[in-house]
């Protein structure tokens, strides 16, 4: 009786050694999924060089006869930036927008005029022009937090 009482107190005794060995070796595994993680996300934002320049900036366009304001919304699809300038006359779409070193460029057609939309972003404002039949009118913009 007393052999199968120590040969049972030694089963246990390597049971929980061995369960254990797993639990070091779950968490082991879970760290280092979670690393693998937050690298991962770490490099995809740094890969994204325009990822600090999207989302919503309320901007105003000077010197016309009255100031246009209204929301200049930028987002990335599929690798594309994208521009909407929304205001009280509606949405406008605008294609091919670029930013390279922090200065964005832009072309679209408003009612028959080709319109160029250039500037520059520094932190949380945004200066720049639209340029329409060779007339420059200020833009400026906040970032809407």
């Amino acid at each position: 009786m007393y052999k199968l009482l120590c040969i049972f107190d030694t089963l246990i005794s390597f049971k929980i050694k061995i369960m254990k060995n797993i639990t070091i070796r779950n968490f082991a595994l879970l760290l280092a999924v979670m690393f693998a993680f937050a690298s991962c996300a770490s490099t995809r934002v740094a890969k994204d060089p325009h990822a600090q320049y999207m989302g919503e900036w309320e901007y105003v366009v000077e010197e016309l006869p009255v100031d246009i304001d209204g929301t200049l919304v930028l987002s990335k699809e599929e690798g594309v930036i994208k521009a909407v300038l929304v205001n009280p006359m509606g949405d406008l779409e605008i294609e091919g927008t670029t930013i390279e070193d922090g200065v964005l460029k832009a072309e679209f057609d408003a009612q028959g005029n080709l319109v160029e939309l250039e500037g520059t972003f520094d932190g949380d404002s945004y200066n720049g022009y639209l340029i329409v039949q060779d007339t420059e009118f200020v833009m400026t913009a906040k970032r809407v937090k």
